[in-house]
């Protein structure tokens, strides 16, 4: 979250406790819209956001890459399979307008949500997120665990990176053989999994070492007041998510 993109964002400075929730309902409206009509509108508001976030092109496509890979599989299956109006016989495959249709929306409203998606988690700062959610009560255990878990999944990335280049930097070419291949990705596995449990054992250990857990209250966080930016931002996202119910509604 937020490791490199978002500088110039005008979203990085909004305020997270406002900033998720708009998000989030705006990302429920775009999934909920079935109208062909309201279709075209999803991937301007993406972009829209996607615009406002700074984020680079290349984090965005690293992100959608393999979800939109699966759902190209399902779009060309509907396409293929579903409907009666054949729009163009391919030999014994005929590419059908339902499925077409179908599959459109689908394609549309999937990269649109993800989209935002990633706007939402590219432009929140891993404390900034821990710090909302405490702001909206959430159990701080529940806080605690999710901020642990996000932060161990980069450093285990992190971790195959450093393998990854360290195998390449020793010879190694990935896709020369299927056993070799195997021979090679099981044991680094096994040794990311050794090394974030050993990992996590230290630092729980640090943790318990400083109290936690101890039933000690912990101060609240200090609360800021929301600036013109923050309600504009989200009046304005609200307004789009809500919008967009009411005309697919009518």
């Amino acid at each position: 979250m937020d490791k490199s993109g978002g500088r110039g964002s005008i979203l990085r400075g909004w305020d997270t406790a406002l900033k998720i929730p708009a998000l989030f309902l705006l990302m429920m409206a775009v999934a909920f819209v079935r109208e062909p009509l309201l279709l075209p509108l999803l991937p301007l508001i993406a972009l829209a956001c996607f615009l406002s976030s700074g984020l680079s092109f290349h984090s965005l496509l690293k992100v959608l890459r393999i979800p939109l890979f699966l759902v190209l599989f399902v779009a060309l299956f509907m396409a293929l399979f579903s409907g009666r109006e054949v729009m163009l016989a391919l030999g014994p495959l005929a590419i059908r307008k339902e499925g077409v249709l179908l599959a459109l929306g689908i394609l549309v409203r999937v990269a649109s949500v993800m989209t935002i998606g990633s706007v939402m988690t590219g432009t929140t700062p891993l404390a900034g997120l821990s710090e909302a959610l405490r702001r909206m009560r959430i159990p701080p255990m529940m806080v605690d665990i999710g901020v642990l878990t996000g932060r161990y999944i980069m450093v285990i990335g992190e971790d195959h990176r450093q393998m990854a280049i360290s195998r390449r930097l020793r010879g190694y070419r990935p896709g020369i053989s299927f056993m070799k291949t195997l021979r090679v990705v099981v044991p680094t596995t096994a040794s990311l999994l050794i090394r974030g449990f050993g990992r996590s054992e230290r630092v729980f250990s640090a943790m318990r070492m400083r109290g936690y857990g101890k039933g000690t209250r912990v101060a609240d966080t200090a609360r800021r007041a929301f600036t013109v930016r923050d309600v504009c931002l989200t009046v304005g996202t609200t307004g789009a998510a809500v919008a967009l119910l009411v005309l697919e509604a009518v």
